[in-house]
């Protein structure tokens, strides 16, 4: 199909999502139904074994929701967007293969909230925008706006962080640099810029050519079980463990362990 706001593209086992709504990917109603279906055909696209999301305007990921759209809901149309939001945060982190947010510039409120989604976070140390050298920055700030992340990241950031800290970053609505992020565990690597889409991809590449299956069924059995029962938690872990044991990939790499040789994966 064809989309106003995104390029969709599937290379060496790598599914690209790139993000182009000038001035800085502002979040609206468009772009989310746009987003909801890419994840959806990415999703069923057996040629994408990982998948990652760039952005193809300069310094920027995603600046955050398009203010304008809330200017004119009510309460409750409020309360609606707010589950699509959610819902189709959701069906990222649930995609059944690793997902990267190549966050090339600012992540701020939605924007950091879909990248939170993601199962890793890469992110530029600096960018250029109209020539001049910035440090971007990722942060929740809807406190400022009266309100209060809407898209999973009151959630999420609380997961990753901590309840304190989660509360700390939404109320003081704190900019969070590279290297802060990268400390917090917000970001898994920091990269130069001008590389970061190049080296994501080539993280992806590489990642592709494992055992996906296995990865995937880890994912779950991490996700399901957080926050559960140790028992229940333990028994997602075994289902899922028994779903990747019946794999193709699991009987070549077991193959290829006891013949000695490097495994070559098909993600079957």
């Amino acid at each position: 199909m064809s989309y106003e706001f995104l390029k969709l593209s599937v290379n060496n086992g790598v599914g690209v999502i790139s993000l182009n709504r000038p001035p800085a990917n502002s979040l609206n109603v468009a772009i989310v139904a746009e987003l909801d279906k890419a994840f959806d055909e990415m999703a069923a696209n057996d040629d994408a074994k990982v998948l990652v999301i760039t952005s193809e305007i300069p310094g920027f990921f995603i600046a955050g929701a398009d203010i304008k759209m809330f200017t004119e809901m009510t309460a409750y149309e409020a309360w609606e967007i707010s589950g699509e939001l959610q819902r189709v945060n959701q069906k990222l982190e649930d995609m059944p293969k690793l997902t990267i947010a190549a966050v090339g510039g600012y992540a701020l409120g939605g924007g950091l909230e879909l990248a939170l989604a993601c199962d890793f976070r890469f992110m530029a140390e600096s960018v250029t925008i109209k020539d001049k050298e910035k440090i971007p920055t990722v942060g929740l700030p809807e406190t400022t706006l009266g309100l209060l992340p809407g898209a999973g990241g009151t959630q999420r950031l609380a997961r990753l962080l901590g309840t304190k800290q989660a509360l700390y970053f939404i109320a003081t609505a704190k900019n969070i640099n590279p290297q802060e992020a990268l400390k917090l565990g917000i970001v898994q690597k920091l990269m130069p810029g001008a590389e970061l889409n190049e080296k994501s991809i080539a993280f992806a590449e590489k990642m592709a050519t494992k055992a996906v299956i296995g990865i995937a069924q880890a994912k779950k059995a991490i996700y399901q079980g957080d926050n559960q029962d140790t028992a229940i938690a333990m028994q997602i872990e075994r289902d899922a463990f028994m779903k990747a044991f019946a794999s193709e990939d699991a009987s070549e790499g077991l193959k290829a362990f006891v013949e000695k040789r490097p495994a070559v994966f098909q993600g079957k």
